[in-house]
């Protein structure tokens, strides 16, 4: 995972100091990562997303339904990478005017859903979980 600036980690740290850390922590300083799409010959740079977005689109994109066993909540897995990637892209700008024009969109969610294949969407929205800090190890964590 990508990071803008590896701090060392003390596992001795005092409690003191941990505090002044995290007052010192920007919300703006979060990892990026570059996925180049070869197909359309672009990169895409896509940022960390906080615990709340990530919550907030997965709420947006869940549904109730009404089930003999009583309801049971239903994601939209492509709404939701859809969201994710919309959320998180530095770059390009899916909303662009040319685009949505080209696209006959009424957002950039639209031009990612016409632009984008399936696989491609299922690729960059991994890579913003993984950018985010989700799909990592404990093993991972503890040898880095």
């Amino acid at each position: 995972m990508a990071t803008n600036k590896e701090l060392e980690i003390k596992e001795d740290m005092e409690e003191s100091d941990i505090i002044t850390r995290l007052l010192a922590a920007s919300a703006e300083e979060v990892p990026t990562m570059t996925i180049p799409l070869k197909r359309l010959g672009v990169p895409v740079t896509l940022k960390a997303l906080t615990g709340k977005q990530v919550s907030r689109c997965r709420d947006h994109n869940t549904t109730t339904i009404k089930t003999k066993q009583g309801p049971k909540e239903k994601v939209d897995n492509e709404g939701f990478m859809i969201g994710l990637i919309s959320l998180s892209t530095v770059k390009p700008d899916w909303g662009d005017p040319k685009l949505i024009e080209k696209f006959h969109s009424s957002s950039g969610d639209e031009v990612i859903k016409r632009l984008l294949l399936g696989g491609e969407i299922s690729l960059l929205g991994e890579a913003v979980l993984d950018v985010s800090g989700y799909n990592v190890d404990l093993d991972d964590v503890k040898n880095s």
